[in-house]
């Protein structure tokens, strides 16, 4: 006679998943600021292309619906926010070598940290504040 296989603990697998969602989420907000500030200069023959703009709007938002949906949290879900804004703030700082991804002279870069950060604002208002409190 065989025994059953032992059964998991009822919570257990989703609270895996929640917490690997959670992971995913954050380092898709480390992707998201390096592929973004690394794309602030990108040009076609002399005009920039704002493509970090894109990403950086859609991207954040994206990341912020997944990280609510994955997670169930209404705070959690900033998390990937948070950790793509302190990304981009130090990448837009010189390093000792004199280094600078995020270069201040570049239109694209500021209004990919003001784009980003704007996005990330208007998630927060949405996700945090009570929906009995909201309009329809």
């Amino acid at each position: 006679m065989t025994s059953p296989p032992p059964q998991p603990a009822p919570g257990l697998p989703d609270a895996l998943v929640r917490v690997a969602g959670a992971a995913v989420a954050v380092w898709g907000g480390v992707l998201l600021a390096f592929v973004g500030a690394f794309l602030t200069p990108f040009r076609i023959g002399t005009v920039l292309v704002p493509v970090a703009i894109v990403l950086a709007v859609a991207g954040n938002a994206v990341l912020i619906w997944f990280t609510y949906d994955v997670t169930g949290n209404r705070f959690l879900c900033l998390l990937p926010g948070l950790v793509w804004l302190a990304l981009s703030f130090v990448l837009a700082d010189r390093t000792t070598e004199g280094d600078l991804v995020l270069v201040q002279g570049n239109w694209v870069a500021t209004v990919y940290l003001f784009a980003g950060s704007a996005t990330i604002a208007v998630a927060a208002y949405r996700m945090i504040l009570p929906r009995s409190s909201r309009r329809s």
